[in-house]
Parts: structure tokens; sequence; C-alpha cells
């Protein structure tokens, strides 16, 4: 697991810790991370309090007044799962050209990777088992979160 991705999981095992699913993101340009986040609905009652939004957010706060087009221009997302129809679309909108995601076996992705692709970003998938484990060990707290994680009809992007 490189570095990058290190941080996203000490993010999304902070979230678990907050009662959270376990997502962790960061923002990386140039060779530095300049955002992170990890889902913060649980504290904040906000549906879009997700990992990859938060990271967006963190790293806009960091760079006030800074245009958004430029600050993630040639940005990469590093992420423990697979972005959502949201934060994909977030992530093509400001203009990243990578998302990194750490697994894709703990649930049922929404179909997102082929649509950021279509966008022109590149999307690398790995298998990092500290990640999938991260996530089991969620669901066994919550088993009724593991069934919707893993329904084929979950928030399905159709195209």
């Amino acid at each position: 697991m490189d570095k990058f991705m290190k941080v996203a999981r000490s993010e999304a095992k902070t979230g678990l810790d907050e009662g959270n699913v376990p997502v962790g993101s960061v923002v990386v340009k140039a060779g530095e991370i300049i955002g992170s986040g990890r889902n913060l609905q649980h504290q904040t009652g906000d549906p879009t309090s997700h990992a990859e939004l938060e990271a967006i957010r963190d790293a806009s706060r960091r760079a006030p007044g800074q245009d958004p087009g430029e600050l993630f221009k040639d940005a990469t997302c590093f992420t423990t799962m697979m972005p959502c129809p949201m934060c994909a679309g977030a992530i093509i909108r400001f203009g990243f050209s990578k998302v990194v995601v750490a697994e894709t076996e703990s649930y049922v992705d929404a179909g997102t990777k082929p649509f950021m692709e279509r966008q022109g970003l590149t999307v690398e998938v790995r298998r990092e088992q500290s990640c999938i484990d991260l996530v089991e060990s969620y669901y066994e707290s919550d088993p009724e979160m593991g069934r919707i994680m893993r329904s084929r009809t979950r928030g399905q992007l159709k195209l």
C-alpha cells in the first residue's frame, strides 16, 4: 500500500471509530496531499458528507480563493471505495485526472468506473486487503448495512 492510500485508510479507520461507513479519501497533486476526508454523516447529519467530498472541501479550504478548476487539474483522488455517483460527478466536475480505489470486493459499487472513464479519467482499482478487512469489520457491527452495501440494486448508475 502506498503512502497516499495509507492516509486514506487511516481516514477510513477514524470514520469507523466515529460510527460511519469506513471510507477515507485524499486528494493528491504534484506528489503532495492537498486535502483529506472521511465519511462524516454520523457527526453532521448531512447525507452528502462522503469522504471524497470532504477531501475536496478540505483541499478548497486550504487554498482559499483558488479556482477549483486549477486546484484540481491533474489531481488524483485516492479513496478506499469506488466513488458513488454524487462523488464521481464532483470528481469529474472539478477536473481530476485520476482516481485510485483501494478495493471493490466488500460491496457492490454503483457502476461509476465506466462513467468516470468515459469522461477521460483514469480509474485504477487495487485489492488492498486491509481496506477490505476494515469494511468487513464494519459489517460485523452493522449487518443491515452490510446487506444494503452488497445489494445489486443499491444506487446503480444506469448508463
